[in-house]
């Protein structure tokens, strides 16, 4: 009795499934794809594509019966995970539907592998209501390489080398024989080019040939390159196909790696005296600099440096002197500016103040005049030794007693 009850149980499940399948089928029937405008549902259509193309779908269906929000999905066999859907809607029964999708065919296609597309009509509560296949015959166009990746970082500095990764692959049916890359920055007038060599349709042992390549490339940015955001330009090609990818990259202004010391800013000096400056560069980066010393004078101030121009070694330092000078008394204020390459390394504000006439000017000046007095005096008691007569000697004649 026991193993009766259980076959009209099962038979009853049975049945209720069969019910319900039955009616969630009623619901929808799928009379036409189009795929790339031909009709593919008809018996022994097979429509051919290219791999990495996109394909236009047109899906036609009767619905048997009211569901809602109902939508259209399709993928190509095997990659289930790119599927596209059409926006959910409700049908009513007795309305005929048609939905248009596209559906990428995977670019890393095996041309020996047979390809389906899949199409299904779907209801939220209801699942898959309805489904259909269409055969594609799924190929590669014969030259086509591809560039797979770019590994580039987002910021370089002006005078430095930029690297980028690239990785190239051959989705073609073909070899892509004799491939470069060029990586160019039209903004700065920057272009560089590589080998990559040839790339097998497939990965092969005999001889050892693979359908990828990776190669680094260092790409070098002018150092006086304006800072800014600056578009780069990928390009992939051979004699049959080419291939395009575009990065940015913020090119920051050349790095200072030079450094201006002045222990001081400040001199006292005289008129027909100057005052005495130094500073001292140090150049910490990794090539001999070219340094230039130049000045922002005030007028009346006349500056001169020892070494208007000179070269430091990477890693060593170099102390430059100047001089200032003035023909008045006064306070001056002036800049020296430090230079390499064109661009300011730094710029150092100085003071000068400038007395009266120096001492050493009035000491020589007291000498000339207290000479001039002797000079004079001496004159004098010349001309009055010169001037004066001699006495006449009397004469004493003898005399007897």
């Amino acid at each position: 009795m026991t193993h009766i009850k259980n076959l009209v149980s099962l038979v009853a499940v049975l049945a209720f499934a069969l019910f319900t399948i039955a009616n969630v089928s009623a619901l929808a029937t799928i009379t036409d794809v189009q795929v790339n405008g031909v009709h593919a549902l008809n018996a022994g259509t097979t429509v051919a594509t290219f791999s990495g193309n996109t394909l236009p779908v047109l899906v036609v269906f009767a619905a048997d019966g009211n569901a809602s929000d109902v939508r259209v999905k399709a993928w190509i066999s095997g990659d289930s995970a790119y599927s596209v859907s059409s926006d959910r809607f409700d049908v009513i029964a007795g309305g005929v539907y048609s939905q248009l999708i596209s559906v990428k065919v995977p670019s890393n296609i095996d041309p020996t592998e047979a390809f389906k597309l899949e199409v299904s009509i779907e209801g939220e509560s209801e699942g898959i209501i309805t489904s259909a296949a269409v055969s594609l015959a799924a190929q590669r166009e014969s030259y086509v390489v591809e560039i797979l990746d770019v590994n580039m970082g987002t910021q370089v500095t002006a005078g430095k080398t930029m690297p980028v990764d690239i990785v190239l692959k051959n989705r073609g049916l073909h070899f892509a024989t004799d491939t470069f890359v060029a990586v160019t920055i039209p903004a700065l007038g920057v272009q560089q080019k590589a080998y990559f060599g040839d790339l097998s349709p497939v990965d092969q042992a005999d001889p050892n040939k693979e359908d990828a390549v990776e190669g680094k490339m260092l790409v070098n940015i002018p150092s006086d390159a304006p800072a800014g955001v600056y578009a780069v330009q990928i390009d992939a090609y051979n004699a049959d196909s080419t291939d395009t990818v575009s990065r940015k990259i913020a090119v920051a202004g050349e790095s200072s790696e030079s450094t201006v010391i002045s222990t001081s800013t400040a001199s006292n000096f005289a008129v027909g005296e100057s005052g005495k400056y130094s500073l001292t560069v140090i150049n910490a980066g990794d090539k001999i600099g070219i340094y230039q010393l130049g000045f922002e004078t005030a007028s009346g101030l006349s500056l001169t440096a020892d070494e208007p121009a000179f070269a430091i070694p990477a890693g060593s330092s170099k102390t430059v002197t100047f001089e200032a000078s003035a023909t008045k008394a006064g306070t001056y204020n002036f800049a020296a500016v430090v230079s390499s390459n064109g661009n300011v390394v730094q710029r150092q504000e100085y003071s000068a103040t400038v007395e009266g006439s120096s001492f050493a000017g009035n000491a020589t000046l007291l000498v000339t005049i207290v000479l001039a007095i002797v000079f004079v005096v001496l004159l004098v008691v010349l001309i009055v030794l010169l001037t004066k007569k001699p006495q006449k000697s009397e004469e004493f004649g003898e005399s007897y007693y």
